[in-house]
């Protein structure tokens, strides 16, 4: 039988496409391209995708299948020698603070491997590194530093305070041993002053030169002295000159603190081991944000700076606030940032002296530190939570300083950077420098090695040296492994996606992808070829919805959906190679790509040098630093740069947030701004991003747009619906008695599965329509409530 070369697809009838035939090469870069709503993504993701899926899970216990065989099927007569497959889709899903870069990649799962292996513990007290030193490290440093000198080998012996050192000594001279240190002087313990005053001696385990032919006598020496001295160990020379101290176990032997041995979850914020206390290994904690309580710094105190001192409720405390300033000479009738150093810290923390139990009418300021530790205590009325959950926001934790992990696991280095410090360098850099000081690349001869082979942090190395090559060559260099998961956008998440795919090393896979080259600029996108490409050539189907004209240059085949969107689509207008789409005059890809068409531009600017400018100055925040601005309003203005940047920064942290914080609204993560001026004119500040615009699964653009009200009015107007006594409220999905019991109007069920994503079926009752059948029965214009939302 010949090998099958491609997916043959026959009778494709999914939404609007026309039931033709279809065959896609396998092992190919496959481009489907065509108008918006042509059908693109019903032949790729809704045909091509939910098969491969389907084919998959038949691959499952007879348990998962009886849930997953609900899944509807294509609309589709056949499809043969299709694949598994993997979408990788441009939409941001992610939520949660805790996801980031590192974790969606796996980074983080190696790299805490690989860090426990190579990191050394250095001691906070003294900056010099602790090591768990045995007889035989003790002996290797020791002919390093030494050799051929007479050493002496000691163990510290500490007098408890109720014992006398001759209640102390007697059973160490039963043990053997004969001589001890004090003081810097050697005596016989049979000579020793018991009554003497020195709460700590030496005890001599042995004296030797240090040289090969000694070995074994320093090995039985070190681990008695060891042993006696509870972990412990000196070396003196001859003459009793302290040498050096050793210790087994990890303890610092300044301090004398004790720590855990590396292990791969004290490096992980996911793990409770891991994890810093206060912050839960979030990195955040919800607390007073001073940014919202002193919103504006171009406008006085006496005139409302302070947002916290407005109303009824607790103006008292700028009367309080004003009264005493005058006393102490502060300027309370200047601007906030015109206020010196000292005068803002005075207003802020109040006189240092300030007791909560004096006398109301105290001449002493309590400062607005104090006035929010007040109403903190007073947390149990409603009114107060709802007045400081206005000006509560996310910030840096003040305990690890935004690392995520317990203060022990910051005393682990490697090249003098904590597992954190390298988790904030962006992935160029990080891989620039990993690569500088990892071992030799693996090679056929030394994977015949069992022990390099085995070797847990050489494979995690590979690991990650891998990923970190992935991610820098599809152009994401610049972003960091602990840059949160939800500040992605669309298209970085794809693209993170797609070397996460790329490191599993799959084979003889379908992968789909939507647009990867959106957020590219032109610059990167011969980098995301090449990756695509890698998958072909590890014998993988590479099929990819996408618009822009190299990633269209350089596929191995074009289809191209048309010739129109909606129902005047669904057709295959082309299929062939870029050259010869060109040719195709009835084409309108082809006809965009030869030159035939082109998009007109603007032939004449529009000045923006007079307009009004919104003036940034002195924005710092990711890679921006001290960044001046103007923007002229009034204008369309685009924001363009390479991948990273700065222009999402910009945007959002500056532009959005940063007037949302003047203006004293949350704002989730603002830039440091030193001033913004010329936003008086603007009204509402509107961000349109890539997110959902609706968290409810309930919510569609009917709703959101708030026509399904003026629709339910339109079918309860109608003579059957008054006839049948329905009303308005009978063709709300979200409400009411007409909508179907059995699903709530959602249209489907929801199968909650233990080990795989949740499992999404039409509910049988309803069908999908929603409604119960008497709601369905009214038409207008012979269509129900259902076709309409359909």
């Amino acid at each position: 039988m010949p090998k099958a070369d491609s997916i043959r697809l026959r009778g494709v009838r999914q939404n609007n496409l026309k039931n033709f035939d279809l065959d896609i090469p396998l092992g190919r870069l496959v481009v489907v391209t065509g108008l918006s709503g042509s059908g693109k993504s019903s032949l790729v993701f809704e045909t091509l995708h939910a098969e491969g899926q389907r084919r998959y899970v038949e691959t499952f216990s007879s348990y998962t299948r009886q849930f997953l065989e609900m899944l509807d099927r294509p609309e589709v007569d056949s499809i043969e020698n299709i694949r598994p497959s993997i979408a990788i889709e441009q939409s941001n899903t992610v939520k949660t603070s805790r996801s980031t870069v590192g974790t969606m990649t796996e980074l983080c799962d190696y790299f805490k491997v690989w860090f426990c292996h190579v990191s050394q513990l250095i001691d906070p007290a003294t900056g010099q590194p602790i090591e768990d030193d045995n007889p035989q490290s003790i002996w290797k440093k020791a002919l390093a530093q030494w050799p051929g000198k007479s050493a002496l080998v000691a163990f510290k012996l500490e007098k408890p305070a109720k014992l006398a050192w001759k209640d102390v000594l007697g059973p160490i001279s039963g043990q053997g041993y004969t001589r001890l240190i004090c003081e810097g002087k050697i005596t016989r313990i049979d000579n020793f002053d018991t009554k003497t005053q020195t709460s700590t001696l030496y005890v001599i385990a042995d004296k030797l030169a240090v040289e090969e032919s000694s070995r074994s006598r320093f090995l039985e020496a070190a681990t008695q002295a060891l042993h006696f001295g509870q972990g412990e160990l000196t070396l003196f020379s001859a003459e009793a000159e302290e040498l050096e101290t050793f210790s087994e176990g990890l303890h610092s032997p300044t301090t004398g603190e004790r720590y855990k041995p590396a292990r791969p979850g004290l490096f992980s914020f996911n793990s409770p081991i891991g994890a810093c206390p206060h912050c839960r290994g979030f990195g955040r904690v919800i607390e007073i944000d001073y940014r919202l309580v002193i919103p504006d710094h171009n406008i006085s105190i006496e005139d409302g700076a302070i947002r916290a001192f407005q109303g009824q409720v607790y103006s008292e405390s700028l009367r309080d606030l004003v009264k005493r300033a005058k006393r102490e000479g502060i300027r309370t009738n200047i601007p906030w940032r015109k206020m010196s150093d000292q005068e803002r810290e005075w207003v802020m923390a109040g006189d240092p002296d300030y007791d909560y139990h004096e006398a109301e009418g105290s001449r002493k300021w309590y400062g607005v530190r104090r006035f929010f530790e007040w109403l903190e205590s007073t947390t149990y009325k409603m009114h107060v939570r709802v007045f400081l959950s206005k000006f509560r926001a996310y910030t840096t934790c003040p305990s690890c300083h935004g690392s995520r992990l317990v203060p022990e696991a910051l005393n682990w280095k490697w090249r003098n950077h904590t597992l954190p410090e390298l988790y904030q360098l962006p992935v160029g850099d990080l891989l620039e420098l990993m690569q500088k000081h990892a071992p030799k690349p693996v090679t056929k001869k030394s994977i015949q090695n069992r022990k390099r082979r085995d070797d847990p942090s050489s494979l995690a190395l590979d690991a990650i040296l891998t990923r970190l090559r992935y991610l820098n060559e599809v152009g994401l260099d610049y972003l960091t492994l602990d840059r949160a998961s939800r500040t992605l956008s669309g298209g970085e998440v794809e693209r993170v996606n797609l070397t996460t795919c790329l490191g599993t090393a799959l084979v003889d896979t379908l992968f789909v992808l939507d647009e990867p080259s959106v957020g590219l600029h032109a610059r990167d996108i011969d980098r995301l070829v090449t990756i695509l490409r890698r998958l072909t050539d590890a014998g993988n189907t590479v099929v990819v919805v996408e618009h822009d004209e190299a990633v269209m240059r350089a596929a191995d085949q074009i289809i191209e959906v048309g010739p129109e969107p909606g129902s005047r689509g669904g057709e295959i207008v082309f299929q062939g190679t870029p050259a010869a789409i060109e040719k195709r005059k009835t084409s309108l890809t082809g006809s965009y790509l030869s030159g035939r068409l082109d998009i007109p531009t603007r032939g004449k600017v529009r000045e923006a040098k007079t307009t009004p400018k919104l003036s940034i100055s002195g924005a710092s925040k990711h890679n921006l630093s001290g960044l001046d601005v103007d923007i002229p309003l009034q204008r369309f203005v685009c924001l363009s740069g390479v991948s990273g940047s700065g222009k999402s920064t910009l945007l959002d942290n500056v532009i959005y947030q940063g007037l949302l914080a003047k203006r004293g609204k949350l704002a989730e993560d603002p830039a440091e701004i030193a001033n913004i001026s010329g936003d008086d004119a603007l009204g509402e500040i509107v961000l349109v991003d890539q997110s959902p615009i609706s968290k409810t699964p309930r919510s569609n653009p009917a709703l959101y747009c708030e026509a399904w009200d003026d629709i339910r009015q339109l079918f309860a107007r109608t003579e059957a619906a008054r006839s049948a006594g329905l009303t308005t409220s009978h063709f709300s999905f979200n409400s009411g008695q007409g909508r179907c019991e059995h699903c709530q109007g959602l249209g489907y069920e929801r199968i909650e599965m233990q080990f795989l994503a949740d499992v999404f079926v039409p509910c049988p009752i309803c069908e999908g329509a929603r409604f119960k059948p008497e709601v369905l029965a009214i038409k207008h214009k012979d269509k129900s409530v259902a076709d309409i939302l359909g």
